[in-house]
């Protein structure tokens, strides 16, 4: 009995660094799930025992996208001939060596066009109508790649291993390069990974020179992902943020914790802020335009706290400024919060005034918003 294995990735064949995305593996099940993530490529892999280095292809011209080398890419879809394996993934138009122009818009028959990658190379046949083509493929192993591959401990590949090798563009010099910066005998899926974010062996020793030495695969991969560069941790360091976790890192580039940003926020006084509040005010996206509006108001030095709360709240300066023209000109951030809270605005203190009740300060506002008109009228 055979057993099959759904892989499910987003290959980025782009130079520049790409989206968040991880292989998958999953058993027994029918479909392919693809993490979500800003791919140039998407490729679905489905394995079993049967290696075949021929099968149809299909292709839609219509359905392209630019990479981050801002190349356009089309969609290819592969399948053996025993339907045992499948493929998706997008392919940049001029690496395509013998597709003629008439096959990306209109009709083409009798074409025959080649994809070379280190690994070996698919050769097509078929026509376009369209756009959208369809034939049969071969895929030929190099065999100076399979030897190599062998030689740097990767013996036995069976035909779609060298085939996924292949799509996602994995070379002999990334796998001996990994393993000269200290990574050697990574497993295949690994290798795979490591290839589709970037996580090159000049990335492992640049992040080695700024301190970050034997970081696990799985670590670096995250970082590969969002984007936590050397040059990032640098830029980083240089505002004064050293050692941080790589935890740490990966939460800056997610919610956009920048060099820019701490630059900006330490000009107006806030200065060793921790990593978490940091991150606390991204979230809540406290900007430091919005502190500016807040002094010009009488609410300067704020707590991070504060601030935070102020936008949990919707504790804006347009908010401020409203309830300053009804009159409440001195009041305090606690009561600013309180009023949110109990959705006290400009329009309900001139309501209630215009139904006679005395609101004279925050307090009278959230006591007649909890309890409702339980007050006394003006000359009772």
């Amino acid at each position: 009995m055979r057993r099959a294995a759904v892989l499910a990735l987003i290959v980025l064949l782009a130079p520049a660094v790409g989206g968040a995305v991880l292989p998958v593996r999953l058993r027994s099940v029918p479909s392919v799930a693809l993490v979500s993530g800003a791919p140039s490529v998407a490729l679905a892999f489905q394995s079993a025992q049967s290696p075949a280095s021929r099968g149809e292809w299909t292709a839609d011209t219509h359905n392209t996208w630019r990479g981050d080398d801002g190349e356009p890419r089309i969609q290819f879809n592969l399948r053996t001939g025993a339907g045992d394996s499948r493929w998706g993934f997008g392919v940049r138009l001029r690496d395509l060596v013998g597709l003629p122009s008439a096959a990306v818009a209109n009709l083409a028959n009798d074409v025959q066009f080649a994809w070379t990658r280190e690994a070996g190379t698919f050769r097509f046949n078929g026509s376009f109508d369209q756009g959208r083509g369809s034939g049969t493929y071969t895929f030929t192993q190099d065999q100076t790649f399979v030897n190599n591959m062998a030689g740097a401990g990767y013996k036995n590949l069976t035909v779609d291993d060298i085939v996924r090798l292949a799509v996602i563009d994995v070379t002999v010099a990334h796998v001996r390069g990994l393993a000269q910066a200290g990574y050697p005998n990574l497993s295949l899926d690994d290798l795979v990974r490591t290839r589709i974010h970037r996580v090159t062996p000049e990335f492992v020793r640049d992040l080695a020179a700024v301190g970050y030495k034997a970081v696990a695969v799985d670590d670096l991969i995250r970082m590969g992902i969002h984007g936590a560069t050397p040059e990032n941790i640098k830029a980083l360091q240089a505002q004064g943020l050293r050692g941080l976790s790589v935890e740490d890192l990966i939460k800056f580039r997610i919610h956009k914790v920048t060099p820019e940003f701490i630059k900006a926020i330490e000009a107006r006084g806030y200065k060793n802020v921790m990593s978490e509040d940091l991150v606390k005010m991204r979230i809540h996206r406290v900007t430091p335009e919005e502190m500016d509006q807040l002094k010009t108001l009488g609410f300067g030095g704020m707590s991070i706290d504060d601030l935070v709360k102020f936008r949990i709240h919707k504790v804006t300066p347009d908010y401020i400024k409203s309830m300053k023209d009804v009159g409440f000109v001195t009041v305090s951030e606690d009561q600013l919060i309180r009023m949110r809270i109990h959705k006290v605005d400009a329009r309900f203190v001139r309501d209630a005034r215009a139904d006679g009740l005395t609101v004279q300060t925050p307090g009278d506002a959230v006591d007649l918003a909890i309890h409702g008109p339980r007050w006394r009228r003006r000359g009772n």
